[in-house]
């Protein structure tokens, strides 16, 4: 039997569980065989940049099921552009991409990190399925793209890139946190630039000695052009356009291999025209001759007929009312008895 000390303390703490769990604003309570535990709040370390990137709610939950405990926190942001961004900040540093990924899911010991829309999702102590994957994809709140991933990043090389060593760039904040030395005046992310930035081997070099390239998509050529200008009087700076692209290398780097790494960015558009599977026929002018043939007999049978049934109908209802006694009704003036009123004027 409990005393009433430790029955206040474990009516408090059965309390405080349950008001964890009820309060969980992004984690289901069931899902698959796995139970939630609990749910709180995670406090983000970098607030500034998760505000930056429209950050909206962070959760950490427990659950239990088949595989034993395992915990798995969410990030929930405004859009994918923004999930991108914080997955390409948070992600480990050792992480594995999984394979087919498109680098958008890393694995390590024990651990998996990944992206989900407006989501990104880290598991610890368990790594789900792709089928589980799917079930809790459809089990998330406030799921939305924001019109997709960057589109601009898929025109950025991938190769001699270092493993995860790319970095968004959406402001002021994260250009401090990870490209300090871009002046933020030449940038220009006061007019809706976005950019990655990312290390580079250079050929016969390592990681100790990676170049820093950093790619920033303006929202127009002309704009894009007025910022090259900008760069290119910045002393040592490398830097090379490609429509709204503008590709730079800060100083110190070979000038060589850091112009044959900024020319490789190019944007590429891919034109989808339909065309048929197989060639079309050729139109049979001969037939269409014979269908306006046939259309226009069929016409003048109608006109005729029609014209021979209503005359028709009309002998057929005169000679009814011949037999009839009828006749034809004949309106008649008898004037004879009206000459006196015309007689008097003369």
């Amino acid at each position: 039997m409990l005393r009433p000390g430790r029955l206040i303390l474990a009516s408090a703490t059965a309390l405080v569980l349950s008001l964890q769990v009820a309060s969980a604003q992004i984690w289901p309570e069931k899902w698959q065989l796995h139970k939630r535990v609990s749910a709180e709040p995670v406090a983000v370390e970098d607030s500034a940049l998760f505000q930056e990137y429209g950050g909206a709610v962070a959760e950490k939950a427990v659950y239990s099921g088949l595989a034993g405990k395992f915990s798995a926190t969410a990030w929930r942001l405004n859009d994918s552009t923004g999930a991108y961004a914080w997955y390409l900040a948070t992600r480990p540093e050792n992480g594995v991409p999984v394979r087919g990924s498109q680098g958008l899911a890393v694995t390590t010991p024990g651990s998996q990190f990944l992206i989900h829309q407006n989501y990104v999702l880290k598991f610890e102590g368990w790594r789900p399925q792709e089928g589980e994957l799917k079930e809790l994809y459809n089990a998330l709140p406030e799921r939305r793209s924001g019109g997709g991933l960057p589109k601009f990043v898929q025109f950025i090389p991938a190769s001699r890139r270092v493993r995860n060593s790319e970095r968004y760039l959406l402001g002021l904040t994260s250009l401090e946190r990870f490209a300090k030395i871009i002046p933020a005046t030449a940038a220009g992310f006061e007019h809706n630039v976005e950019g990655l930035i990312a290390r580079y081997t250079v050929p016969g070099g390592d990681s100790a000695t990676a170049l820093t390239m950093a790619v920033l998509a303006y929202p127009t050529h002309q704009m894009a052009r007025q910022h090259e200008a900008e760069f290119a009087r910045l002393p040592g700076w490398v830097v090379h356009r490609d429509g709204p692209l503008v590709a730079l290398v800060p100083p110190p780097a070979p000038a060589e291999a850091a112009s044959a790494l900024t020319q490789s960015v190019k944007q590429e558009f891919v034109l989808t025209v339909s065309e048929p599977t197989k060639p079309l026929p050729i139109p049979n002018v001969g037939g269409m001759l014979v269908a306006i043939f046939e259309l226009t007999g069929l016409l003048l049978v109608a006109c005729v007929g029609g014209g021979l049934a209503f005359a028709g109908l009309a002998l057929w209802m005169r000679r009814r009312r011949a037999r009839s006694g009828e006749g034809d009704a004949m309106l008649t003036l008898n004037l004879e008895d009206r000459k006196e009123p015309f007689e008097s004027l003369r």
